[in-house]
């Protein structure tokens, strides 16, 4: 999967209406992991926008907090997985591995009550984050909730990016959308 989103940042800057210049990745839940994860892995990418981003601390149920979504260790699941071999191989998955790595500028969001994806999953891999960096949390809601307020305060945070109208000599940036 990771490698795909490099594969398809290969096609969007061979379009020709890429700029050369403005590429961003924007996604929520899963999306936003691989949002991360592409920036993180391609220097292509100058921002970021990741809505409740899933993947993140996914070991967080062996430590006696919320672990992010696939919940692999919750409930049932830890007596099957709970074995060096998969938590080692998880380790290379998860966004906290990725956002150690991020130089991408980028803006985030969650709520407090997602149980999906909850807030101390992502709190792991947003504290690693060394970019320049902008979070909005909104702490009355939940997994995929109020998502006309999610995607409204970017435009403040990245205006050159979401610009409906860009200046005339400049072709309007190419936005790669995760929605999975």
């Amino acid at each position: 999967m990771y490698l795909g989103c490099i594969r398809a940042v290969d096609f969007l800057v061979s379009l020709p209406k890429y700029d050369g210049q403005n590429l961003g990745v924007q996604g929520g839940s899963q999306g936003g992991a691989l949002s991360i994860i592409t920036a993180a892995l391609d220097p292509r990418i100058n921002y970021l926008v990741a809505y409740y981003p899933a993947l993140s601390d996914m070991t967080g149920y062996l430590n006696k907090r919320a672990g992010g979504w696939p919940h692999i260790f919750a409930d049932s699941n830890l007596k099957y997985y709970n074995n060096p071999k998969v938590i080692e191989t998880l380790s290379y998955y998860d966004v906290v591995n990725f956002a150690r790595i991020l130089k991408t500028p980028g803006f985030y969001s969650w709520g407090y009550n997602d149980d999906t994806c909850p807030p101390t999953s992502f709190y792991a891999a947003y504290n690693q984050i060394k970019a320049p960096k902008e979070v909005f949390v909104i702490p009355e809601t939940g997994h995929w909730k109020l998502l006309p307020l999610f995607h409204a305060v970017p435009k403040r945070t990245v205006p050159k990016m979401t610009d409906p109208a860009p200046a005339p000599n400049m072709i309007k940036p190419v936005f790669f959308c995760f929605s999975l």
